[in-house]
């Protein structure tokens, strides 16, 4: 008889497939092992890396560990003591249920765990090489338990070769570490690289603290305790957490963290209502520091639908839905941005928002504050480079910078589908161009011989002034602004390994950055920029998009993403009114340039419509 094609995988490579799903990169696997864990009921927990996780990630707790039978079965599939059949699914309470992260990520590493039980004397130490059992001994240790886990993916080239760099790989493990810490505040943590410490926390049992722990105080004081709903409580529910205010926008949705008992969660349906609830407070691309820390009957979630547990279902949609929406606009409701005056007072106090709805390029336009009708700076026209820059004092206008985010993100993102449809045209030539007038100071109305043009006069010197930092800064680094007063810095703990670890390219990038010896960095000099770069928040926003992603890009990438922030932010604004010599420096520079008809964000500079489309509309054709 012939043999069959399909055969029974082994149990070594049906492993290897499951850790696929589970162990995606290291911080993968200190994510499971910190949910053994908790769900051991530590204390206490100290988590060390090195070499990102590659090299080696070892944590230690002081939970009931494991008598010696079970630390054995504990690296056997589907070995759990968290579930014993599946009714209990439903209720299950404990963050790890299945039995598949322990064997999983020993078939793909050599792992040492040492634990014991107060039932037994000694300590059991079981050693693991590929998914192999290679030693089981008695050792001594406290009541607890330590995991090793050494040169993961050893024996998976092919996964290992897709792993970022060390810092980015860190970076990923920090931001989960941070969430955890945030998570489970009555738990002490202690979180170590290469034998620095990065984080830690008391395990007071207090939320401000753990978050404080990880933001630091610039951002831990001014945070708003969310209101919970008066009917959230029949149930046996909660709602309980902390929002910043909307003068503290964050560049990334990173900053906030969700829970859904105790489990950190990245579920679709938490983001929206989130994100609905932020929308008439925070510009677009903009985004709170949040920790929200929602309780339900363990039946009302599935939790059971994804390989890392992070994604979860609802029973009651619209019900989570409409409480989430409601705590988070209930609590922001009655704040604003803080004023110029009101900055030299109470920062806690806040009253109610005024912000614009920027649905339209027409709203956007008018909602911006008018600050002078003089346009022409000391140093001369706006049209000019930039003079010899002086030492600055840190100052917060917020009705300009609420105006500069919303801007750069408009920039950044994109036309929105409405202007797609537009029916101007995008403009590849002018000929024998003139500018006729200025439209609600922001768009300049021009005639050439195919018929009107319309400029964006802010997109239009965000060119001009994009291709001149282009080849002033091409082979030298940029210009660095020095502060008056240093400014500290509120960054996560990942940012802060970037910027301990790119010193020396930062500078090349206009950011002058020192550590005192309390720990906290402090900005002491900022990339040059025409206006604006003497806002403390300007300066903040425009330091966490340069670290953003770091490690995927190139510093020519990021040097050039740097030149495109300083040329949005120093170019002249939308309901900036312009006079006419202005207009036709303006003209003349634009068409200069190498690409004349296209922002550096990808946006149209100028649109037209044509003689004969302007005929057609009064029927003359």
């Amino acid at each position: 008889m012939a043999t069959g094609k399909i055969k029974i995988l082994s149990e070594e490579i049906i492993c290897r497939i499951a850790a696929g799903e589970v162990v995606e990169r290291p911080a993968s696997v200190v994510k499971e092992l910190i949910e053994n864990s908790i769900d051991a009921n530590a204390s206490r927990i100290e988590i060390e890396i090195k070499d990102g996780g590659q090299k080696l990630i070892e944590i230690t707790d002081n939970g009931e560990g494991m008598t010696n039978h079970d630390a054995v079965l504990a690296f056997t599939p589907h070995a759990t003591s968290k579930l014993v059949d599946d009714a209990e699914l439903e209720h299950i309470a404990s963050l790890g249920f299945r039995g598949e992260a322990l064997p999983t990520i020993a078939s793909v590493a050599r792992v040492s765990m040492i634990t014991r039980h107060d039932s037994e004397e000694t300590a059991t130490r079981v050693t693991i090489d590929g998914g192999r059992v290679a030693s089981v001994d008695n050792d001594s240790f406290p009541r607890g338990t330590r995991i090793q886990i050494k040169n993961l993916f050893y024996n998976v080239p092919a996964r290992r070769k897709f792993l970022k760099s060390t810092a980015a790989e860190m970076s990923q493990i920090s931001d989960i570490v941070c969430h955890y810490m945030m998570g489970y505040p009555e738990i002490a943590f202690k979180f170590t690289n290469s034998n620095v410490l990065v984080a830690a926390t008391n395990g007071s049992g207090n939320l401000s603290d753990a978050i404080l722990a990880v933001y630091g105080p610039e951002v831990t004081r001014d945070l708003i305790a969310l209101k919970e709903p008066a009917s959230i409580a029949q149930g046996g529910m909660s709602l309980r957490g902390f929002i910043s205010p909307p003068n503290q926008p964050r560049n990334a949705a990173r900053y906030m963290t969700t829970l859904v008992n105790r489990r950190v969660v990245k579920t679709k349906l938490l983001t929206q209502a989130i994100n609905k609830a932020i929308s008439a407070f925070f510009p677009r691309g903009r985004y709170p520091v949040m920790v929200l820390d929602l309780r339900v009957p363990p039946a009302m979630i599935d939790v059971n639908v994804h390989p890392q547990k992070t994604e979860i279902r609802f029973k009651d949609e619209r019900w989570v839905f409409s409480t989430i929406w409601e705590t988070v606009q209930a609590s922001l409701s009655g704040l604003r941005m803080v004023s110029a005056a009101a900055t030299t007072g109470d920062k806690s106090e806040f009253t109610t928002p005024d912000l614009p709805d920027y649905q339209d390029k027409d709203d956007y336009a008018q909602a911006s504050s008018t600050t002078s009708s003089a346009v022409t700076s000391a140093g001369g026209s706006i049209f000019t480079p930039p003079p010899d820059m002086q030492p600055v004092r840190i100052s917060t206008n917020s009705d300009e910078r609420l105006y500069e985010i919303k801007d750069f993100e408009a920039e950044r993102l994109g036309p929105r589908p409405a202007q797609a449809a537009s029916a101007f045209e995008p403009v590849a030539k002018l000929e024998r161009p003139h500018i006729l007038a200025q439209l609600k100071n922001s768009y300049l109305l021009g005639e050439d011989d195919r018929g009107l043009f319309i400029i964006d006069q802010h997109a239009a010197h965000e060119r001009i002034l994009f291709d001149q930092y282009t080849v002033t800064y091409r082979d030298i680094p940029i210009t660095a602004q020095p502060l008056l007063f240093p400014v500290p810095l509120k960054l996560l703990p990942s940012e802060r390994m970037v910027i301990k670890d790119h010193i020396d390219e930062l500078k090349g990038l206009g950011f002058s950055i020192q550590q005192e010896e309390d720990g906290q960095y402090y900005a002491t000099a900022f990339p040059v920029s025409e206006k604006h770069s003497n806002e403390e928040e300007s300066l903040q926003n425009v330091l966490a998009q340069v670290l953003n992603g770091w490690e995927s890009r190139s510093i020519r990438e990021i040097k050039t993403d740097l030149l495109k922030m300083m040329a949005c932010k120093a170019a002249v604004k939308a309901g900036n009114p312009l006079d006419e010599s202005e207009w036709n420096s303006l003209l003349e520079q634009l068409l200069k340039t190498e690409n004349p008809f296209t922002c550096p964000h990808g946006r149209p500079i100028v649109i037209r419509l044509t003689t004969r489309q302007i005929e057609t509309g009064f029927l003359r054709t």
